[in-house]
């Protein structure tokens, strides 16, 4: 920033404490030089203060962009920064992995003491990543990792339920278990990110536990053409779940030991809808250009906060 340097220079504050000494006429030519230099002076305040309203009104459209985004929207149009995928969305602030998914301190509940019921819970979060985040399931849809931690004889009936053909009768399906991204398509390195609880309650039996879970998980897509994404809609898409899971232990010759599925829905937002109708996972920018959701539509906010229902339908047409 160029200052003015004469009114710091001694020899200009000496002449201009010693105009009035002067002839008149001589005076006032020194007045007359002051005076354009004043007039220079206030052109360069008049630029100070228009420059510091701008950096003033650019200050105050950063802490609007830093807000905290909703927790119940993503909006459909906003800027796309594969770098920071999750900007505009409740996921900006959750954590990544299943770090977001949380549990209180185990307590003795029923017949199991702290420590089953602490690791009832690893056992759950195990299941969930195996399904939700394993790159074996992600891109190869192996699921034998996945399968080998529930007991013995509750393996052959989701086997089948995974080999099951999504459908409308509301039987499970693979879907309703795995998160398999459709073939063509790669996740951005930042990871999903994941928000949600777990809580155990008694099962029905005296040797039965029961583990809620409650969780939002949001995956971010890679593409070739950012510059084609009109908001977070299109690479951000969100798998809202509930599901429980029944811990059974000295069950005798009737049923195995150890955890079985016990009740389960889901939702999807943004995802590409040819590839959900197939259990699949893809973007939202796969979807056919429609008129879409307009700037003030919201979503139930079940889709992203799991204090909420999962929604009745995936944000997509019916089948």
């Amino acid at each position: 920033m160029d200052e003015n340097p004469e009114p710091m220079d001694p020899e200009w504050r000496r002449h201009a404490r010693t105009d009035a000494w002067l002839d008149p006429k001589q005076a006032r030519k020194r007045r007359t030089g002051s005076r354009r230099r004043w007039w220079g002076f206030a052109a360069f305040l008049v630029i100070l203060a228009v420059t510091t309203t701008l950096v003033v009104l650019a200050g105050r459209r950063s802490a609007h962009d830093a807000l905290p985004p909703d927790p119940t929207w993503v909006p459909a149009i906003a800027p796309v920064d594969l770098a920071h995928p999750f900007a505009h969305t409740p996921a900006d602030t959750w954590r990544t992995g299943l770090d977001g998914i949380t549990s209180p301190a185990a307590a003795d509940i029923g017949s199991f003491k702290a420590d089953a019921v602490a690791a009832a819970y690893a056992k759950v979060r195990q299941v969930i990543a195996a399904a939700r985040l394993d790159p074996a399931v992600l891109y190869r849809h192996d699921p034998q990792a996945f399968l080998a931690l529930f007991a013995l004889d509750a393996r052959p009936a989701i086997s089948e339920a995974l080999a099951r053909k999504p459908s409308k009768d509301g039987r499970a399906d693979v879907s309703s278990y795995l998160t398999r991204i459709a073939d063509g398509h790669r996740l951005l390195g930042q990871g999903p990110r994941s928000s949600g609880t777990l809580t155990a309650r008694p099962g029905e039996g005296p040797n039965q536990l029961v583990v809620d879970a409650q969780f939002a998980i949001a995956y971010a897509f890679g593409t070739a053409h950012p510059e084609q994404l009109s908001g977070p809609r299109d690479i951000v898409t969100f798998l809202r779940v509930d599901e429980s899971y029944l811990v059974r232990r000295d069950t005798g010759m009737f049923y195995s030991n150890g955890l079985w599925p016990f009740h389960g829905e889901s939702a999807l937002s943004s995802a590409g809808c040819a590839a959900a109708e197939d259990g699949f996972l893809a973007p939202g920018y796969t979807n056919p250009e429609t008129d879409g959701p307009g700037l003030g539509d919201r979503d139930a906010p079940g889709y992203y906060d799991p204090k909420y229902p999962v929604p009745a339908l995936d944000g997509c047409p019916a089948r």
